[in-house]
């Protein structure tokens, strides 16, 4: 398809906001205000909130499309005789013309409402000698960029404007062809100049976490354009200073020292000496911890409705679950595979006489039988049972929170797409990290790097702290979550020749530099396997990792492993080592 059809595709979006920002829709925002005068200006507070909150309607739209093709097509989710024919080919890599989930004119409904409002809004507007748009401005900055770099990871090379198209002449114009590359070029100074403002808050509608943050979708696009220094620049700077997050560790009068870091305390899952787990402190599952409204992981996200008759629901929640096991998608073999071999390391008890116990600080022991446990709250069995055994099924906690029962039939929905949350910060900080190291081969790069998964603490506080005991536990790395205290690991989860010969089965003294990098990809790469999947990132990741090693065998490997490294599809490895057009989807 041409630029200018998908463009002439997107006319009509700009006439949808008198739609997207009335009352009828899940804002609830009281006003039958329709925008569609070109030459209409955003001239009050009023106007802003609803045409933002008529994009934020848009971007539901392209939610689902967020998980599913990012999953579908990854290693880390198969199907099974449920999945519908559009699933299954996304799985297959067969996009046939009919496929719902190609269409990208949703995408450039978001993008052209959002350069009407851009274009159209006074950010000159004062209050108390305040510019009170300038946030709503930036808020469609980011989402617009957002969703370019969604395209980009998608699609390739996608057209790109920043005019709003409100006439059939501006739709039959052509546009520039852009890669994430280029994208960045073009829409990185863009969103510079407002980093440090707030994201808006619409009383009576939701928090400003329905916004991108600025800071994170540049430095995504840094990462993906192999610029990784200032990656890590950027989500370093997040972590350590940013404004959103104020938590207070418990340090009574010294909170102010540390207020404003951004650690991944309160967030590990346990497997304790005895059989029984502990989940994450004060709660119960994942869902619960990525809830806005109990927990402290989402930084971003897509809220969605739980009944149709409100407005856009998510699909997701019943494609993963099912009370019969009829849903559509399963987590593959492979991650369960990736999963089990992680090894559990736990801080060694010591007996100190009258029924008490204390902890040796520096001993540990490791239980090779207990592997990651997050999978036990991302994919388990459970048992379900009343006043009559219903059975028992498959349970993906990470993506079902609220079941919506009509009759008999009970339909399981996803109230919110998590698209940045705290690990996730974390793990590609990690991947920049070891792309700095690629380019400058800095032992102290790969160091920082691998810390980031396995102590934290070290990276932010490289000097120590006298309150180490207080703060290491509250930046802890992000392996430390389903694997235990890995910080004291000092034999098995650890960066150095011995490990990395052992990972590669050659000897320590051959392990080279090329080796480490290697290593510090690989333990990445699982890393957000076991952390983040299930949530939308898996094949992007997948191909910035393999294109950043100039290896389309990174990918096909693992894509071709879904039912198990030893059971690997030779014709899908083949398929994608061949042909990497098929990386990405067509434009329809």
């Amino acid at each position: 398809m041409k630029s200018k059809s998908i463009i002439g595709a997107a006319l009509a979006a700009i006439f949808t906001l008198g739609v997207t920002t009335s009352c009828e829709d899940m804002f609830d925002i009281d006003s039958s205000r329709v925008v569609i005068d070109k030459e209409h200006t955003l001239s009050s507070t009023a106007d802003s909130a609803y045409t933002t909150l008529g994009v934020l309607k848009c971007m539901q739209e392209i939610a689902d499309r967020y998980i599913i093709l990012g999953e579908v097509r990854g290693d880390m989710v198969e199907i099974n005789e449920h999945t519908k024919t559009s699933l299954r080919n996304l799985a297959d890599f067969n996009y046939d013309a009919d496929n719902e989930y190609l269409d990208i004119k949703d995408y450039y409904a978001v993008i052209n409402n959002c350069n009407y409002a851009i274009a159209k809004m006074d950010t000159t507007l004062a209050h108390n000698n305040e510019r009170v748009m300038v946030d709503e401005y930036a808020a469609l900055l980011g989402i617009r960029a957002w969703t370019y770099l969604q395209l980009a990871i998608n699609y390739g090379e996608v057209p790109y404007y920043t005019n709003p198209i409100t006439t059939v002449g501006d739709s039959e114009k052509e546009y520039p062809m852009l890669d994430v590359k280029e994208l960045a070029a073009e829409i990185i100074p863009q969103l510079t100049p407002f980093v440090d403002y707030d994201r808006p808050v619409f009383v009576g509608t939701y928090n400003k976490l329905i916004f991108p943050v600025l800071q994170l979708v540049i430095a995504d696009y840094y990462l993906w354009s192999g610029d990784y220094l200032n990656a890590w620049l950027t989500y370093s700077d997040y972590i350590s200073t940013n404004k959103d997050y104020n938590y207070q560790y418990g340090m009574g009068s010294n909170v102010e020292i540390f207020r404003g870091y951004m650690g991944l305390d309160g967030s590990k899952l346990e497997a304790p000496r005895g059989l029984n787990q502990q989940s994450m402190p004060t709660l119960v599952n994942w869902s619960s911890y990525f809830s806005t409204a109990t927990g402290s992981e989402t930084i971003s996200y897509i809220p969605m409705l739980t009944t149709s008759a409100d407005g856009t629901v998510s699909e997701v929640g019943s494609l993963f679950r099912s009370t019969d096991n009829t849903h559509a998608l399963n987590p593959s073999t492979y991650y369960a595979e990736i999963c089990g071999k992680q090894l559990y390391c736990m801080k060694s008890a010591t007996d100190a006489g009258n029924n008490s116990s204390t902890v040796n600080k520096k001993s540990y022991t490791i239980n090779p039988l207990h592997g990651d446990q997050r999978r036990k709250w991302y994919a388990q069995e459970v048992q379900a049972t009343g006043e009559t055994e219903i059975g028992t099924f498959q349970y993906y906690d990470k993506l079902v929170s609220v079941a919506s029962e009509d009759g008999v039939n009970i339909e399981y929905v996803t109230p919110q797409i998590n698209i940045y949350r705290r690990s996730i910060v974390y793990l590609r900080a990690a991947e920049a990290l070891a792309g700095v190291y690629k380019e400058t081969r800095l032992p102290l790069a790969a160091e920082m790097s691998f810390n980031m998964l396995k102590d934290a603490y070290k990276v932010f506080f490289p000097d120590g702290h006298v309150m180490e005991e207080v703060l290491q536990p509250s930046f802890i790395g992000v392996h430390a979550r389903g694997c235990g205290d890995t910080y004291l690991d000092t034999t098995h989860y650890v960066l150095n020749p011995d490990a990395i010969a052992l990972r590669f089965e050659k000897e320590a003294a051959a392990v080279d530099y090329n080796d480490t990098i290697d290593y510090l990809d690989e333990m990445i790469i699982d890393e957000l396997a076991m952390e983040a999947t299930l949530e939308g990132n898996r094949f992007g990741d997948l191909i910035r990792f393999a294109e950043r090693r100039g290896e389309p065998e990174f990918l096909a490997k693992r894509v071709a492993s879904r039912k198990g490294s030893q059971q690997m599809d030779e014709e899908l490895y083949n398929k994608l080592v061949k042909d990497k057009s098929l990386w990405y989807l067509p434009i329809k």
